[in-house]
């Protein structure tokens, strides 16, 4: 496997990420506020939208084929406007511990400075424990637990609130 190239994702890749975070929402339910039910449906001008949408969404793609994803943006509201958000994070099985969530962090990470962002926030389940520990090597601390966050099939999921600072 090459390494991680990671990039900007733009609207010319809608079907690409579409097909990618369909299958993160399918195979790891508990990791996602939204879910497959809500984003299948819709139709490919949605994604092309939400790709040029006020997020960043970056994309790691490793042999030509998009490996990961990770969505980054910076609060709208003037008061918290030195707030990045980081969410969205999803990498496919068969590229996962080499190296491409750590890429695709980084990248965020570097996005969210150039910006002028002092901190970034994020959740993450709290059964996420390899997530948790990439997050943790970022510089994340959990700053709070979020109670019976997610309810996937009637199981309830806590989310663990983390927040690293950059000064």
């Amino acid at each position: 496997m090459s390494e991680a190239r990671v990039r900007v994702l733009t609207a010319a890749d809608a079907e690409a990420v579409r097909d990618l975070r369909l299958e993160g929402l399918r195979l790891s339910p508990e990791n996602f506020g939204s879910s497959w039910e809500e984003e299948a449906p819709q139709p490919l001008a949605w994604w092309r939208a939400r790709l040029a949408g006020p997020a960043c969404s970056l994309g790691a793609a490793c042999d030509g084929e998009l490996a990961g994803l990770i969505v980054v943006s910076l609060n709208p509201r003037m008061k918290r406007a030195h707030i990045g958000d980081i969410g969205a994070v999803y990498v496919r099985e068969r590229f996962r511990r080499k190296g491409v969530a750590a890429a695709l962090l980084q990248s965020a990470m570097e996005w969210l400075r150039a910006k002028g962002a002092h901190a970034a926030t994020l959740t993450v389940s709290a059964g996420n424990l390899a997530a948790q520990r990439l997050y943790e090597r970022f510089g994340f601390v959990a700053c709070g637990q979020l109670q019976r966050e997610l309810n996937v099939d009637g199981s309830f999921h806590d989310e663990l609130l983390m927040q690293a600072r950059f000064l």
